[in-house]
């Protein structure tokens, strides 16, 4: 890590980060978390309430998803949690077989975590309650009460986390499709209006003399065009995962018009072809705000339905992201090997040092890396999960002297869930402060009469061991990786556009296949540019010449689904069979094996040049 960079993060570690709000969240987990120890509080058994508090880790999923998506994450949330306590309860007092289960979760809650886009908090709390029933079924605890307390924990948080769709039921998606409308409207009014001016070709070097994807450029057209892009996909993925809303649809639709007509007016101008697909426009009958529910000058007002192609641009299947995220190699993939090193690593050494809670060493190793990132990104959270490891526990040392009791100790516990909530996306190590003793004030309760320096000490070796072991498999593994992780990526971008040409060629565009191709050729354009940056972050030496290919590819993708949407592009059925020849050759050599970069740019160019040949 460079100075420059060491110094930047330094002062992370004290500063609040902009973030959306976070009260509705907050309130959210402090309440689930209040209700099973009130009611343990009430049935004179609060270390009962505090058991089940492991199951009140599922309101932090989905927690401000759409309804019908919320419901169905926070659904399997809990059955993962439970189950994964059922699995601790099951290998209690069997230490070498606990480590080899908590590995096992790591990685596949990890996998799935990732390849679905779940996100925060991703598979850390499968790992942690899976310890947490292991070490309170070790003490005594009977098996099947942890389970129980689990799962009831479970289902109460999911009825709170599901309770203030009550007072505004499509918040979310209402918000996603305001974002997506603003920003498709910048595109279009940045997409060039006369066909003698065409749009500038972003793998293009002479227009582009600084292809640095760090640089600032919000007012180019391709940056536009990624703005409007992502905004479209997480407005679909809002949408279609609150049970689309038909006035929310209809919204939604009309902005998709006018970034249809937009991306093939780019790909009518690129090939010489009128680059107004729709028609002539009435200006004065169509010059109005999309949100006020009438159309653009960019769109005919007399457009039909036909033209949009039903393509919603959302989230893909399940099916399909596991699938392309189990093909090696794949950023999925390489986190979670990872991550089964380095919590392997982590559970053997705790086991060796005699550590009494191992669990916490493998669930650190875990958290350091179950997210992936950038080697930087990875490293500063590990830096961070210390540091506030190290002020928690002297917290946690304070809040034993003031030894809360009864109802005092309700009202610590949840306000210090309220805390993290609140703090965990502007600040993690500040974070880590709070969480720190929470954690530790459930994890006593569920090991009764455990020495309280001795819990102390495990938990600063524990982070130790943890925090450096996921380290040492972060800088020790995959050298080469960002490398073949960009070509690999590069290749779905290709299988993806060349099962578009193979409807195009076909003329089967209405299909339900079709449409999925559509969309995964769309979400694949938008994950090639994540992966591009990161790639580039961790190794910009090896990566550097291949970022030009990534934006060619782009390029040629965003070409292909302009065609589809181009009412006279999209019946050049032979062109687009015979542009598949360039592709099938990049497919034919594998992603394993080193290719120049210039040598598949070059077939890129190739396809470009059959696509072209339109005019």
């Amino acid at each position: 890590m460079s100075s420059p960079s060491l110094r930047r993060h330094t002062r992370t570690i004290l500063r609040l980060n902009p973030s959306p709000p976070r009260w509705p969240v907050a309130v959210k987990a402090a309440v689930a978390m209040a209700v099973p120890l009130s009611i343990g509080q009430l049935a004179g058994h609060l270390s009962l309430g505090l058991v089940a508090s492991l199951g009140v880790f599922t309101i932090l999923y989905g927690a401000t998803a759409p309804d019908r998506f919320r419901a169905r994450v926070m659904a399997l949330a809990a059955l993962g949690l439970t189950g994964a306590v059922a699995l601790g309860a099951m290998t209690a007092g069997h230490p070498v077989v606990t480590v080899a289960v908590l590995v096992v979760v790591a990685m596949l809650a990890a996998f799935v975590c990732v390849a679905l886009k779940v996100g925060p908090p991703g598979s850390y709390f499968f790992v942690l309650v899976l310890g947490v029933g292991n070490l309170a079924v070790t003490h005594g605890a009977a098996p099947w009460s942890v389970v129980a307390l689990t799962a009831a924990g479970a289902v109460s948080a999911w009825v709170i986390g599901m309770a203030d769709l009550l007072v505004a039921p499509h918040r979310a998606e209402e918000r996603a499709t305001e974002a997506a409308e603003g920003a498709i409207r910048a595109f279009a009014a940045g997409v060039p209006q006369d066909p003698a001016d065409p749009a500038p070709d972003p793998a293009d070097p002479a227009q582009d003399p600084d292809p640095d994807p760090g640089k600032d450029d919000d007012g180019d057209l391709e940056a536009l065009r990624a703005n409007a892009s992502g905004a479209l996909h997480r407005a679909w993925t809002a949408v279609t995962d609150g049970g689309r809303p038909p006035r929310l649809v209809e919204r939604l639709e009309r902005a998709q018009l006018i970034y249809a007509a937009a991306i093939s007016r780019l790909a009518g101008a690129r090939l010489g072809v009128e680059p107004r697909p729709w028609g002539s426009v009435d200006d004065e009958a169509a010059d109005h705000d999309v949100r006020s529910g009438e159309q653009e000058p960019l769109v005919d007002a007399a457009v039909d339905a036909e033209q949009l192609r039903d393509t919603a641009l959302g989230r893909p299947g399940a099916g399909y992201l596991l699938r392309e995220a189990a093909r090696w190699p794949s950023e999925v993939l390489l986190m979670v090997l990872r991550v089964g090193l380095a919590t392997t690593f982590a559970g053997l050494v705790a086991h060796v040092l005699h550590q009494g809670h191992v669990y916490w060493a493998v669930c650190f190793a875990a958290l350091v890396l179950h997210q992936g990132g950038t080697r930087e990104v990875q490293t500063v959270r590990g830096v961070h999960r210390t540091l506030g490891t190290l002020v928690g526990l002297l917290i946690f040392a304070g809040l034993l002297a003031l030894d809360p009791q009864g109802w005092w100790l309700v009202v610590v516990v949840a306000g210090m869930q309220l805390v993290v909530e609140l703090l965990v996306t502007r600040n993690y190590a500040l974070a880590v402060v709070v969480i720190t003793p929470l954690a530790l004030t459930i994890g006593m309760a569920s090991a009764p009469g455990e020495s309280v320096s001795s819990v102390v000490a495990d938990r600063l070796v524990d982070t130790l061991v943890g925090v450096a072991c996921a380290l040492l498999v972060l800088w020790a593994t995959g050298r080469r990786a960002p490398e073949i992780v960009l070509r690999a990526h590069a290749r779905r971008v290709v299988v993806a556009t060349e099962r578009v040409m193979v409807d195009l060629a076909a003329g089967a565009l209405e299909t339900r296949d079709a449409l999925d191709h559509r969309r995964n050729l769309y979400y694949e354009l938008l994950e090639s540019d994540v992966v591009a940056r990161r790639a580039l972050a961790d190794s910009r030496d090896a990566v550097g010449p291949y970022h030009r290919m990534e934006r060619s590819l782009a390029a040629l993708g965003y070409l292909v689904l302009g065609a589809c949407w181009h009412p006279d592009i999209r019946r050049a059925h032979e062109a687009f069979d015979r542009a598949r020849g360039p592709l099938e050759r990049i497919m034919a050599d594998p992603v394993t094996t080193p290719r120049p970069a210039e040598a598949i740019e070059r077939d890129v160019r190739e396809v470009e040049e059959l696509v072209l040949s339109l005019r």
